[in-house]
């Protein structure tokens, strides 16, 4: 039994619009939205069964899981898919195009969190902090001046992908003394990096960093081709989505000593598998798509959906569409 919530407005009656959002965002999203005078329906899971329980929702805001064509074919009421990130890969951009939902994401909403992780990553691999840590914690002192580590100043850092977190991560490394160097699918402008070629790119750094989207043309564009170019002194850090990389041949390339190393916070499946073989590799750095959550980013992003919501759901355009309408 579905049941009807009203409010009175003007001295006319209207139906207060539902938006499903995901309950581990809803401390950040709930009372904003409520204040706006939508009701908020937290859900544990973002599968098929939960959020057809609410079929009536005028607008969702969803995560890093799939939102298929089959939900929404049954969501006749759903005005727009708000994403809690930047990332759209998990929606039919073309169907919701044809059904005239609006999809948006926050662009700018995590890029601090992102590029200092993703510098982090860099520099606890190049310091070797996890292995010198955990052999610490195992009585074993000896081991950070029996495998001394390496200086990021005078190193070569490759960023593939240069959006608004790109860039951050470049302004970032300005202050380490690396050389810079930038590939991105549209020419732009750095006041901190040269671009270059692909090849190039790949052939000359000691770190790629990637932060590109996964789309046609960037989806397995770093694979067995991309590790051969690949100094095997090199280490690969992926922040971007775990698509952009063929898995396979990035974990023959860490067997094969192709190349040195990786730090990744995004996989082909997610959560990584247990039986993954990354986990296994202990030339590897992991942590479970983790990049963004920090309260300042979360705060940020939640009041870009918030706003994108409540402007659409209000008749108007939101700032943020990624699905052209």
């Amino acid at each position: 039994m579905i049941i009807f919530i009203y409010y009175i407005n003007n001295g006319g009656i209207k139906m207060t619009k539902k938006v499903i959002v995901p309950k581990e965002f809803e401390k950040y999203l709930r009372s904003s939205l409520e204040a706006k005078g939508f009701e908020v329906i937290s859900l544990v899971s973002e599968n098929k069964s939960a959020i057809l329980e609410h079929k009536d929702a005028s607008g969702i805001v969803i995560n890093t899981s799939p939102l298929s064509k089959e939900i929404l074919d049954q969501m006749p009421n759903l005005k727009i898919i708000s994403r809690f990130g930047v990332g759209y890969n998990n929606v039919d951009l073309d169907y919701t195009n044809k059904r005239g939902i609006y999809v948006t994401n926050t662009p700018a909403g995590n890029e601090v969190s992102v590029a200092e992780n993703a510098v982090t990553d860099m520099l606890l691999i190049s310091k070797d902090l996890y292995n010198v840590s955990k052999h610490m914690r195992n009585g074993d002192n000896a081991y950070a001046f029996d495998n001394p580590s390496r200086d990021l100043r005078g190193k070569t850092v490759g960023i593939i992908g240069y959006g608004n977190i790109g860039k951050y991560v470049a302004k970032l490394l300005s202050s380490f003394g690396v050389n810079i160097l930038i590939w991105n699918r549209t020419k732009k402008e750095s006041q901190y990096g040269t671009f270059v070629e692909w090849d190039d790119l790949l052939k000359q750094s000691d770190f790629v960093s990637l932060h590109l989207p996964a789309v046609k043309g960037t989806i397995g564009s770093i694979n067995k081709e991309s590790f051969k170019m690949m100094k095997n002194s090199a280490y690969i850090i992926n922040f971007a989505r775990g698509a952009v990389i063929n898995q396979a041949d990035l974990v023959n390339a860490l067997k094969n000593g192709e190349i040195s190393g990786a730090g990744l916070d995004v996989y082909e499946t997610e959560p990584l598998p247990m039986d993954s073989e990354l986990r296994k590799l202990d030339n590897v750095f992991l942590t479970p798509h983790s990049a963004s959550n920090s309260i300042e980013s979360f705060t940020k992003i939640a009041n870009m959906d918030v706003s994108e919501i409540n402007k659409v759901l209000n008749g108007e355009k939101p700032d943020h569409c990624v699905n052209g309408l």
